[in-house]
């Protein structure tokens, strides 16, 4: 039903588009008509009936039924009318258009082929194809026609433009890239264009280009909500917090009922260690709207990664005290009590989660954690496999269970395929790096288990577990300076690992 819907929009706005390029065409048909009287008997009298004048009436009349919507009837005289002359180009145009206002989308397709072999250089039906087939997510045809298009009106603003459209939809990036740049030669003040370049660029890696894009489009127009955004949000990925947090109050004032906005700026400002800004910016969210779930949840949050749980657990009771049902609400409360020591206590959120949502595989998955962190290996493991059922893309899932299993030394085959699951949907992840060195290390298999966490240190090197498990790898190996290396290096980032201490004292 949706693609039909499609097909009849494409449809209209193909023939919105063409009553501009068929514009000569019906006045030149309207010239032919007048040549004649209109006193339909006496142009009997006068001059017999021709080929051509039998097949222009047909057509008139075609173009009359579309205007009042009777496409079938239209159908009927656009095919009389190639009957009889099946050599004129835009009469098939026209025919595929009313096709497509049947659903004839077949048809339709055809009649747009002949129009095109019948007049190579006329753009309408591909143009319309190109519609047709980019609503099909036929996005290599489509990209054909634009490109025939272009060929042939090589100055066709709106013809790169959508050529570009078709290269971003098949993540073809860089040609995107490459039409835009051609664009902006020709239409140098133009902010959307920017804009879309800075998209594309950013989706290529290209960061620092997407930021000259966004601010070039925010120079044309000072009041581009989206540009601010977007330069924001870069600005974040590059730690440059100041320069996120200005975009963002920016965009406050250009929009400033827009809730998102708030949000955004209030982990900013705790990314920035901006704590007490960051707070108040969730405190008023709040208060203007008490029943903003998630402005608990992200406040609470900020407090657990603070080591502040108590604080958490208030701000949650506070929605709670409101009669807010929400399954984060219920996790993040559950979270701030195991923070807390309170495993019982959090135990029970967990389960109210479980009994708002039972199909939600983030639930399973903080279940598992504490049935493993409460010692009760079989439910964890259940749940694990439950969260991994209800989301096959759930990383962490796939990840924490097989670091389990190695951590049991139990299970290993499964433990690194699931280790190798967790890292095909998350490659750079370098905890994920290390739970699969320390599989094949418990394997026996020490050159891997090395390989893996060396590369697992890159990212992750002031990790004090990544460093104990290189520690125990270079002493394995013989390599007891490494290992003692290692296992400082590890105690210095965590003092209070008894078991690191041990190793250092027998490691001489």
């Amino acid at each position: 039903m949706r693609l039909r819907n499609t097909i009849i929009f494409i449809a209209l706005a193909a023939a919105s588009a063409l009553l501009f390029f068929n514009l000569d065409n019906v006045t030149a048909a309207s010239k032919k008509i007048s040549a004649f009287s209109l006193r339909y008997g006496e142009i009997q009298k006068e001059r017999p009936s021709t080929p051509f004048s039998k097949a222009l009436a047909h057509y008139t009349i075609g173009i009359i039924y579309d205007n009042e919507g009777r496409f079938e009837d239209a159908i009927s005289e656009y095919k009389k009318t190639i009957a009889i002359d099946p050599n004129i180009s835009y009469v098939h145009t026209r025919l595929a258009l009313d096709y497509l206002m049947t659903k004839k989308e077949n048809a339709a397709v055809e009649e747009l082929n002949k129009a095109k072999s019948l007049d190579p250089s006329d753009v309408k039906p591909k143009f319309v194809l190109a519609l047709i087939y980019t609503s099909l997510k036929k996005f290599d045809l489509a990209q054909k026609e634009y490109e025939e298009i272009v060929r042939f009106d090589p100055d066709s603003l709106w013809a790169l433009s959508s050529l570009a459209d078709i290269f971003v939809l098949q993540e073809k990036m860089n040609e995107a890239s490459y039409i835009y740049e051609k664009l902006l030669e020709r239409e140098e003040k133009s902010a959307l264009l920017y804009f879309n370049l800075g998209i594309i660029h950013s989706k290529i890696g290209k960061t620092d280009e997407a930021i000259k894009d966004f601010n070039e489009a925010i120079k044309l127009e000072p009041e581009y909500l989206e540009a601010q955004i977007a330069l924001g949000v870069l600005y974040g990925t590059k730690k440059d917090f100041a320069s996120a947090i200005q975009c963002f109050e920016k965009a406050v004032k250009i929009d400033p009922l827009n809730i998102k906005i708030y949000h955004h700026l209030g982990m900013l400002y705790y990314e920035a260690k901006r704590l007490d800004d960051a707070v108040r910016q969730y405190e008023s969210l709040i208060k203007l709207n008490p029943n903003d779930s998630d402005a608990y949840v992200e406040l609470a949050s900020i407090y657990s990664r603070e080591k502040r749980p108590k604080e958490a657990v208030a701000i949650l009771n506070k929605a709670i005290a409101l009669g807010i049902k929400n399954v984060n609400i219920y996790l993040t409360l559950g979270y701030a009590y195991l923070l807390d020591g309170d495993n019982e206590t959090a135990l029970s959120w967990y389960k109210s989660a479980l009994e708002l949502k039972s199909d939600e595989a983030a639930v399973h998955f903080y279940l598992g954690a504490l049935y493993d962190k409460m010692g009760d290996k079989p439910k964890a493991i259940k749940e694990f496999r439950e969260a991994i059922r209800l989301d096959t893309k759930l990383a962490d899932a796939y990840n924490y269970l097989g670091y389990m299993f190695a951590e049991e030394g139990i299970e290993l085959d499964e433990a690194i395929s699931l280790i190798k699951r967790s890292l095909e949907l998350d490659p750079d992840n370098g905890a994920y790096l290390d739970s699969l060195g320390w599989a094949y290390f418990k394997k026996g298999m020490t050159d891997e288990a090395l390989a893996e966490i060396l590369k697992a240190a890159k990212t992750e090197g002031d990790d004090p577990t990544v460093r104990d498990h290189l520690g125990d790898i270079y002493f394995k190996k013989g390599m007891t300076k490494d290992a003692r290396e290692e296992w400082r290096k590890s105690l210095e980032l965590d003092p209070k690992q008894d078991k690191v201490r041990e190793k250092l004292k027998k490691a001489k």
